[in-house]
């Protein structure tokens, strides 16, 4: 078989706009995404510090602060909210009280502390509560559809959207009614912390995440204002744009930095400025920004985040919120990205067809790992990412183009 470079050249021209075209689509979409997270670990770029502080209930602080909280505890976190000016405040676990868990003396007072909170409450003025959706004991008996403010401006299919039948967990109706709800559900396809859902399901109408509810406090956008595009973004009105995949979710950046303190330490902090001391914390991190109250202890920790390390659904939901604020998103390359791999695919293809084999397999080598840091310095200095796997597809297809086909003798009897 005698190589001709024309039929190579038109050859690796299709099979590089089929690879393009499916590179949005499962199975390498998927693959696409994991090389953004590479890119996303192993770039130096430069990171904006996000307005948003994880307020954690850990290990340690459970010592002073004993799991399950009274009505109390919430209370303390919001006035300290209050007291160091959070403009907007999240509260992952869910405000739902099983009194049998409740020693005597808590039960008693528990009116009272519901009171101080309810109070706190009403003080606070940008409050979302988290709930939990799920599904009935018996799937053959549903509950009455919950009236619940669902997202209308919705385009694409929502069959990827997961979707629950029963709202499982939710605060007290006298304290819901004043504040805004987000539910905290990780989907099980997300036990790997990569995504984070913005949108799920409720009997088949779409409802916001709390990390969307928690944005959409941020920015002050209403239900109304937000316009969903499935498998493309998330937009916020005309404050924000969040890309989205077609289950809804967000693809996060582990390596966007933000802010923690521990609720005990912020309580205290509370204390020593109210008294003119100073604090133990940088009020500086609590002021003007949104305040996510969560669970971070080992108990919580249920998912595995890209590090290798276990983790709580809080510190996604934080990551997740962090990366939408500093709208730290990997762009497409977009038409002018796809018309490069394309002419350096058919650069490849015109360097290799006339060399030797052991010559193509150093070139192939060579080029990948070109190819490879010259999408991490793109990456690192623009938040463009290249694709992968139409480049490997057409990098395979050269080699093995070029091994299959016969080493073609010159005029003196040499092979080339």
């Amino acid at each position: 078989m005698r190589r001709s470079l024309p039929q190579l050249m038109f050859t690796v021209l299709v099979l590089g706009m089929l690879l393009l075209r499916e590179a949005d689509n499962q199975p390498m979409a998927g693959i696409e995404e994991n090389f953004i997270n590479w890119l996303a670990a192993n770039s130096n770029g430069e990171h904006v510090s996000a307005p948003v502080t994880l307020v954690e209930i850990n290990d340690n602080c459970m010592v002073n602060y004993s799991w399950p909280w009274t009505p109390l505890n919430y209370a303390l976190f919001l006035n300290a909210s209050l007291e160091f000016k959070a403009r907007a405040v999240g509260i992952e676990p869910v405000l739902a009280w099983d009194e049998k868990q409740l020693q005597p003396d808590e039960l008693l007072q528990q009116p009272q502390y519901e009171k101080i909170l309810h109070d706190a409450i009403l003080r606070t003025p940008k409050l979302e509560l988290g709930a939990q959706l799920g599904f009935p004991d018996d799937p053959d008996i549903l509950p009455p559809l919950q009236p619940l403010h669902v997202l209308r401006n919705i385009t694409g299919a929502m069959d990827l959207v997961p979707d629950y039948t029963v709202v499982e967990a939710e605060p007290g109706e006298d304290i819901r009614l004043t504040t805004a709800l987000g539910f905290a559900n990780v989907p099980p396809t997300e036990q790997t912390a990569q995504h984070a859902p913005l949108v799920l399901r409720y009997r088949g109408q779409l409802v916001p995440s709390f990390i969307l509810e928690g944005m959409m406090l941020w920015y002050g956008v209403t239900p109304e204002e937000v316009v969903v595009r499935l498998g493309s973004e998330v937009r916020l009105g005309d404050k924000l744009s969040i890309p989205i995949n077609e289950a809804g979710s967000m693809l996060v950046d582990w390596k966007q930095p933000f802010d923690r303190v521990g609720f005990d330490d912020m309580v205290l902090a509370e204390d020593q400025l109210q008294g003119k001391h100073t604090t133990i914390i940088d009020p500086a991190i609590l002021k003007d920004r949104l305040l996510v109250l969560a669970r971070t202890d080992a108990q919580s920790q249920t998912l595995i985040l890209p590090s290798g390390r276990p983790g709580s659904a809080g510190e996604l939901f934080a990551e997740a919120i962090a990366t939408a604020e500093t709208s730290a998103f990997a762009r497409p390359p977009g038409r002018l990205g796809s018309e490069l791999v394309l002419l350096v695919g058919l650069a490849l293809a015109r360097a290799v067809v006339s060399r030797s084999k052991i010559k193509t397999g150093l070139v192939v080598i060579t080029f990948m790992a070109g190819y490879l840091l010259f999408c991490l310095a793109v990456f690192e200095a623009t938040r463009v990412a290249f694709p992968l796997t139409p480049m490997v597809g057409l990098t395979v297809f050269v080699a093995l183009y070029r091994f299959l086909t016969p080493e073609e003798k010159t005029p003196t009897g040499a092979r080339r």
